[in-house]
């Protein structure tokens, strides 16, 4: 596996600011992070400048830029109370670029099928906000899905790009009622079926991973998925991320923080 840079560093907070249903978007300052991190990639943040909380926390990009990169974080628990209490100006200790990110070929897709759930949702806005740079944004579908419209992230931001989006509600308070499935089903099985170049890109619950997989093996779409598990040290040290999986070195316990978070939905052993 190839090695990738990897930094700690003190970094300056440059803005934290309060979105929606109790959303922040955290944005700090670091070259060297910002310049280094790939879609799917994520950082270890220390919460708290003493033992409480003891762990850091792990936190996908959102966006990164020439000089600073953000995070977007829900306030929940003590750690993330605590970022919540951040500002500008002040510092926060940060791991990264950590793990395997999404394009695990070097072949660009065309299009691009980017499906995200929940949390899952930031990194592919990262992806998006790179794909663009590279292929025509009418050929980057995003599908976003959420139980209802209080939990549906970055709409308005995917809006901006340019890409072609579709969002699913379970309820119907936003976009069409149904899961992202529903969605996937329709353009698969229509044009966009039949284009050999077409891949998708997958983030979000461990149930949604699933079926979307489910769907890319009915349609024969090679698929890339992002799995949400605990991770503590970020590195592989701790062994506490562990998922199973079906690769080229037979089934095994692959670690998720340094061997993913990005694998070919193929490998996984879905339970």
């Amino acid at each position: 596996m190839t090695s990738r840079p990897l930094f700690r560093e003190q970094c300056t907070v440059i803005e934290n600011k309060k979105e929606t249903g109790g959303h922040y978007v955290l944005k700090l300052a670091s070259s060297r992070i910002a310049q280094s991190a790939r879609p799917g990639q994520f950082v270890q943040i220390a919460c708290s400048d003493s033992s409480d909380p003891f762990l850091p926390r792990p936190f996908s990009f959102l966006t990164a830029a020439d000089t600073s990169f953000s995070i977007l974080y829900q306030q929940k628990g003590k750690g993330t109370k605590n970022l919540s209490l951040m500002n500008p100006g002040e510092f926060l200790w940060v791991l990264g670029p950590l793990g395997n990110g999404f394009l695990q070929t070097a072949k660009l897709p065309s299009p691009a099928v980017l499906v995200g759930g929940g949390y899952g949702i930031p990194p592919l806005h990262h992806f998006a906000q790179n794909l663009i740079k590279k292929i025509k944004k009418e050929n980057v579908h995003v599908v976003l899905g959420a139980r209802n419209k209080s939990l549906l992230l970055c709409e308005k931001e995917f809006k901006k790009m340019g890409v072609k989006l579709t969002v699913t509600t379970d309820d119907g308070s936003k976009g069409r009622r149904g899961v992202v499935t529903q969605v996937l089903e329709r353009l698969f099985s229509s044009s966009l079926g039949q284009v050999s170049s077409r891949r998708m890109f997958v983030c979000g619950p461990t149930l949604m991973l699933k079926a979307v997989s489910q769907v890319a093996q009915k349609y024969e779409v090679p698929c890339e998925v992002s799995v949400e598990v605990p991770m503590a040290c970020g590195f592989g040290a701790c062994l506490g991320c562990a998922i199973e999986v079906n690769d080229s070195k037979g089934r095994r316990f692959a670690i998720a923080c340094k061997e993913g978070p990005v694998f070919s939905s193929k490998e996984i052993v879905w339970k």
